[in-house]
């Protein structure tokens, strides 16, 4: 089953996925909600899931999914190349993380290792810089709440580290700087903070950024 709101993006899956006679696609979905009500119709062995949704994100999907249908096999197919949603996908159950920006085969033998039972991480996926392994270890101490945001508040996030504008977020990203705006209202609130300094010294607190 393939899982992403771009038509023409699941339209060329679906041509990929037809080179292998061994697989069948048995549901195309665009949101999460979509795919949820659907994978109790289809019983797919493999979900090929994007990371970000429309009305949600991939990680909480994941964990629906599989919660409904625990033996089918989740393969993130994403945009994304940080450590940090690799590991929020694994935890989150996934089998697999690939990148949109892989080539055909490659992706292909990605969909063939997860539906195998094995485990499969994009060669792409560089490993974890020093910054990422510091927030690694404060999160494995408990001490980081940045787990609780979506992926697209992660990227709302990551770009006011870097100190950019609202409109400058807007443009980056594609979307309204109201949507900017609502964005960082939600990290203010999941993270208890009350204006960018403190989002800042959050940051800096989990190796984010230098202090």
């Amino acid at each position: 089953m393939l899982v992403d709101d771009h038509q023409l993006f699941r339209e060329g899956l679906v041509a990929l996925l037809a080179l292998d006679k061994g697989l069948t696609i048995v549901g195309q979905a665009a949101t999460s909600r979509q795919a949820c009500a659907m994978v109790d119709e289809v019983t797919p062995d493999v979900v090929v899931l994007d990371l970000t949704l429309p009305d949600g994100d991939g990680i909480a999907t994941t964990r629906e999914l599989l919660r409904r249908r625990p033996r089918t096999r989740v393969l993130i197919l994403t945009m994304h190349t940080t450590q940090f949603f690799v590991r929020k996908a694994l935890a989150a159950g996934a089998a697999g993380y690939a990148l949109k920006s892989q080539p055909a085969d490659e992706i292909l033998e990605a969909v063939r290792v997860v539906a195998r039972g094995d485990t499969y991480v994009s060669p792409q996926i560089a490993p974890p810089t020093t910054e990422e392994a510091a927030g690694r270890r404060a999160l494995d101490a408990g001490l980081s709440a940045l787990d609780e945001l979506s992926p697209r508040e992660r990227e709302v996030f990551d770009l006011v580290m870097r100190g950019l504008s609202n409109q400058a977020i807007g443009e980056n990203l594609c979307i309204s700087i109201k949507t900017v705006e609502t964005h960082r209202s939600h990290i203010n609130k999941k993270l208890d903070v009350h204006s960018t300094g403190q989002l800042i010294r959050l940051a800096a607190l989990q190796g984010l950024v230098s202090q």
